[in-house]
């Protein structure tokens, strides 16, 4: 037993040895490769054919049905009480849609306005204004006007009517270099106006939408001149192929008649447009034709009506341009609405031939918008007014056999909700004319108006009127011309308003506050400096 023992030791000790002795040749870190391996890849085999799956058979189940009773199933009705929704106990705000003002100024200068309107109403609205205005500062050098009209609409669920009626009568005196002056020195104008239309209301954008009606006027002086103008007319809209296509159709027939004289025009007016909008792009293609006729002549006059605009920057800058022309009437009417001193009248069309222009168009900002504008045309008959000695230094019309007039404009607006509103206006005109002078025309005029609200409060108003100096000529009674200069214009007006509450306001206008008594028309001088307060009261 001890013999075994001692020789398991011994075998056990040689073992050690052994492995000893291996650990340390891996100390080494030597390896030595006998054969360089060499991966070999068997190729692949392919599919000599496509595989053809099976394509699964669908038959559609054929249903019949037959012999199937006819039952109604009863429902039985079971209705529940919504609670209405409670708004709380505020109501409407009442409207305060009337309004009357008093004032008076230092030049003699009593003025009232009064202006009733009804109340909420779905169906129908109506109201009625009426005003005067005069000064009589002493002499000649008064006037008065005089104002009242009414309107009335009526709304229904497809379609609104609508009609309005006025009367004006205004009064002066022919007061230009004359010391002493009779009746037959008085300009007294008197309108009665009428005006009644029907508009359809569609629901479908895509149907046409129109608005036709009437008007009349009868426009008469205190020296036997008597103007009637009746107007039928049609304004149609509807959109082609997404793009809106504009008509507006009119007949008008004036009738002047002078004693016994008695002189009728007749015009048909027919104006489409049709507005093109590509991305950027924009074009109006169009015309403007008008048929008119007389005792004397009868004549179609037809103008083309082309604008292009594109939007270089969206929002806020566009560059437009175009070419138009029109015929413009001259009535009686028209001309003592510009000049109320005349008195020789002349009824020549004034014809615009040809007219092209071009400019920009945009805002500076949310509340700022402008238009910078260019423009050249050839006028026919263009209006001028010079001064007649042999009748009170009244204006006579003057008409130029053609005029080429160079117009650059530039407008700018700003709004800010009702806080602050002001616009600004500039033109500048250069007159080619065969006449010897654009007789009472200006080359440059600027307006501006201006509104600032502090508060609720105070409500400042101004408005600035500037124009350059223009020529005219004085007719003589032998036929002499004598050419006068008028000087240039700066008329600066000024207004506060103060609410004392939501009824009761008073104001005070200051009017030609530097005091320039200048002469729109060459012998009419304008008052000096003056001023007009008074109290509003709403209700």
């Amino acid at each position: 037993m001890n013999k075994m023992i001692k020789y398991i030791l011994i075998m056990l000790l040689l073992i050690s040895t052994d492995l000893l002795h291996a650990q340390d040749s891996l100390k080494t870190n030597v390896f030595n490769v006998d054969k360089v391996l060499k991966p070999m890849l068997s190729e692949s085999i392919k599919i000599q054919s496509n595989p053809n799956p099976e394509v699964p058979e669908i038959k559609i189940p054929l249903f019949e049905y037959a012999n199937i009773p006819d039952t109604i199933h009863k429902t039985s009705l079971t209705i529940y009480t919504i609670k209405p929704l409670s708004m709380g106990t505020s109501l409407l705000p009442k409207l305060k849609n009337n309004y009357t003002k008093i004032g008076y100024g230092n030049i003699n200068s009593p003025m009232m306005e009064v202006y009733l309107n009804t109340v909420r109403d779905k169906e129908i609205q109506a109201g009625v204004f009426a005003k005067h205005f005069s000064a009589n500062p002493g002499g000649y050098n008064t006037f008065s006007n005089n104002t009242i009209e009414g309107f009335v609409k009526k709304f229904s669920p497809v379609s609104v009517i609508d009609a309005d009626v006025n009367y004006t009568r205004n009064n002066a005196y022919l007061y230009g270099f004359q010391p002493e002056l009779n009746s037959d020195a008085r300009q007294l104008f008197q309108t009665f106006d009428f005006k009644a239309s029907y508009s359809n209301i569609i629901k479908d954008s895509l149907g046409l939408l129109y608005k036709i009606g009437f008007g009349y006027y009868n426009f008469f002086d205190s020296h036997d001149l008597n103007e009637n103008d009746f107007k039928l007319f049609a304004d149609l809209s509807k959109p082609i192929q997404g793009n809106p296509l504009d008509v507006k159709i009119q007949l008008d027939i004036i009738d002047l008649k002078k004693i016994a004289v008695d002189y009728q025009r007749v015009y048909f007016d027919f104006n489409p447009r049709y507005t093109l909008k590509i991305d950027a792009l924009y074009l109006m293609l169009g015309f403007n034709s008008t048929i008119f006729s007389d005792s004397v002549t009868k004549k179609p006059f037809i103008f083309p009506v082309v604008e292009a605009g594109y939007t270089l920057i969206p929002k806020s800058l566009t560059a437009f341009g175009g070419i138009t022309g029109d015929l413009k009437r001259n009535t009686y009417r028209s001309i003592a609405t510009e000049n109320l001193f005349v008195r020789n009248m002349g009824y020549n069309n004034t014809v615009n031939q040809f007219e092209v222009y071009g400019g920009f168009k945009g805002q500076l900002g949310p509340q700022t918008s402008f238009v910078l504008r260019a423009g050249w045309k050839r006028v026919q008959n263009q209006l001028f007014y010079a001064i007649d000695s042999s009748k009170y230094y009244s204006q006579s019309v003057f008409f130029d056999t053609i005029t080429s007039i160079t117009n650059l404009k530039a407008e700018i607006t700003h709004e800010f909700d009702d806080k602050f509103r002001m616009a600004l206006t500039v033109n500048y005109y250069n007159y080619n004319t065969q006449i010897a002078l654009p007789y009472s025309r200006p080359t440059f005029e600027t307006k501006l108006n201006a509104m600032y609200n502090i508060g609720d409060k105070f409500i400042l108003k101004a408005d600035i009127f500037t124009m350059d100096k223009r020529n005219t000529v004085i007719l003589g009674s032998n036929g002499s011309t004598t050419p006068v200069t008028l000087n240039g214009i700066v008329d600066l007006n000024f207004g506060i308003d103060y609410r004392y509450n939501k009824t009761v306001s008073v104001f005070v206008n200051f009017n030609n506050i530097t005091n320039n008594t200048y002469q729109r028309w060459y012998g009419y001088n304008v008052y000096g400096f003056n001023l007009i307060g008074g109290l509003a009261v709403t209700f």
